[in-house]
């Protein structure tokens, strides 16, 4: 990199983000552009301390302030290794508590519901919500072809009942709304759940919202068609109670869906922390708790939960491919099922 090139990437990172995001900043940064293009592709570098992974996010912070793309861009330069001495019986309630023991380390205190509660200005998401809202080409089409491959997967009939943990921004959530679903979201932010009953009045699609994490899952007192987990079930500091007490919330011949969610065949444990670079700073700066699966691993625990599960694909974006789980005819139903009269 020239030291023309240097100094105006460093001016550039420097800029607020208002104003690094404006109408005006994007039309000079066409101007010099060829002054901030991306450097050559580097082998990634891996961090193994903490002193390390400070040092690379300093770099993700100096990323954000340009673009949503150069953030991506800078997630994917490096990665942490662990020498992890876990139990041997990933379905151990031992192995979870040394997963926890991972989290703290890393973030720096121990892990709290309240670390996943979001904050942001309300009144300009309801308009421009997320992916919207990066104005990034790839992040947009990435995520509407996964939202698109949900819909097309979940191929439900008009009303029917759907319950969705996690929805976010709610851009699966509405859209399911807007197509005659009698759809419930479960969110922990209580401004996600506003924002939610904000972006579905707007288009005359009412959602029912539920503010609560993953064990509201117990106190519900409906059955559902169909379960949808998008992007969050990696976020469960239990997931295997939570697979579990699934069975008395969906209807026999229900299905849940996990949608692009980090389920791999090469995961580098059968579940934990993920260290690839967006990961680590969801964990070391905001708190998040972000799992990943190794694929034989989840579908033994469905297994051992009573389902079974189908892979659909989406062609083209295999991050956003679908595992489709029903409950396992061969088994009763678990001991909090219960069926329709």
């Amino acid at each position: 990199m020239s030291k023309l090139e240097a100094t105006a990437r460093q001016a550039w990172s420097r800029l607020p983000r208002r104003l690094a995001i404006s109408r005006s900043a994007k039309s000079i940064k066409g101007l010099i552009h060829p002054w901030l293009r991306r450097e050559p592709l580097r082998p990634k570098r891996t961090v193994r301390t903490l002193d390390e992974l400070d040092e690379v996010l300093g770099y993700v912070d100096e990323a954000s302030r340009v673009s949503d793309d150069e953030l991506r861009r800078v997630f994917n330069t490096f990665r942490m290794e662990l020498d992890l001495p876990m139990p041997s019986d990933p379905h151990s309630e031992e192995y979870r508590l040394a997963v926890m023991g991972v989290y703290e380390w890393l973030h720096g205190s121990p892990y709290e519901l309240s670390n996943e509660k979001a904050q942001f200005e309300f009144a300009r998401f309801v308009d421009v919500p997320f992916p919207y809202s990066t104005g990034s080409g790839a992040t947009v089409g990435n995520h509407l072809i996964a939202i698109g491959h949900v819909i097309r997967t979940l191929d439900l009939p008009t009303k029917s009942r759907v319950l969705e943990f996690g929805p976010g921004w709610g851009n699966t959530t509405v859209a399911l709304a807007q197509m005659g679903h009698s759809v419930t979201a479960v969110d922990v932010s209580q401004q996600f759940v506003d924002l939610i009953q904000a972006r579905a009045s707007l288009v005359n699609a009412p959602v029912h919202t539920v503010l609560g994490d993953f064990s509201k899952v117990d106190e519900l007192t409906d059955m559902f068609d169909a379960v949808l987990f998008f992007e969050s079930f990696h976020h469960c500091t239990d997931h295997q109670r939570l697979l579990t007490s699934l069975d008395r919330i969906v209807v026999p011949g229900g299905r849940v869906l996990f949608a692009t969610e980090p389920i791999e065949d090469d995961y580098y444990v059968p579940w934990g922390l993920r260290l690839d670079g967006e990961s680590l700073w969801a964990i070391r700066r905001n708190g998040w708790f972000e799992l990943g699966f190794r694929r034989s691993y989840f579908l033994e625990a469905l297994r051992r939960s009573g389902w079974s599960a189908t892979e659909v694909a989406c062609p083209g974006m295999p991050s956003a491919n679908i595992l489709v789980a029903r409950r396992d005819g061969s088994r009763p139903r678990g001991r909090f099922g219960r069926r329709p009269e």
